[in-house]
């Protein structure tokens, strides 16, 4: 195997974690989040956390640290424009809500609403459609766990095995680079 060789095999196997996480977090992004769907109405939720210097990094369900976030619900379906919805997310470890939003019109298809995890474990956000008189509620609701990614995707895991891989591609060079060729020596054959 060849030094450059060798040295792609290194740079693409300490690359790899990395390129897992484009869309910013242990979770995919976008519309590739959840969608839920019943009685013939849609509702998509995207959960923007705030860094350093105003940048944000998106997730759908599991939310890697506590704070300050920003919950995007995009209302799908048109009808749901003109429906009264009610945001409530509760810790379900405690059963009582951190955050509730009284029914109110979303006219532009998109309900953004601020929430504060302020610790670790999980919560259910409901949206309720308030249709009518209220008597029959159709709920909505995305788990969301905050505080709670496994190891392999914390970032002392993915630390762990960029330099896992890169010492594991050194051992492999230097192996093969000692390893000395056998050469196969003449024999003197002799007639007794």
């Amino acid at each position: 195997m060849s030094i450059k060789k060798l040295a792609v095999f290194v740079f693409l196997l300490a690359s790899f974690p990395l390129l897992c996480f484009g869309h910013g977090g242990s979770d995919n992004g976008g519309m590739e989040c959840g969608i839920l769907s019943q009685g013939g109405y849609a509702i998509h939720l995207d959960v923007y956390v705030y860094g350093r210097m105003g940048q944000f990094k998106t997730y759908c369900q599991n939310i890697p640290n506590t704070g300050k976030m920003t919950m995007v619900f995009d209302l799908i379906t048109p009808d749901l424009k003109s429906i009264p919805l009610e945001v409530k997310v509760m810790d379900l470890a405690t059963g009582k809500p951190i955050l509730e939003v009284p029914p109110k019109l979303y006219s532009t298809g998109v309900a953004s609403i601020d929430v504060n995890f302020e610790k670790t474990g999980k919560y259910m956000t409901n949206i309720t459609l308030v249709k009518g008189d209220g008597s029959n509620p159709m709920v909505f609701k995305f788990p969301i766990n905050v505080g709670l990614s496994s190891f392999l995707t914390s970032p002392t895991a993915i630390i762990v095995m960029v330099l896992g891989g890169v010492v594991v591609g050194l051992g492999i060079f230097v192996f093969l680079s000692r390893k000395k060729k056998v050469t196969p020596s003449p024999i003197a054959s002799s007639k007794a």
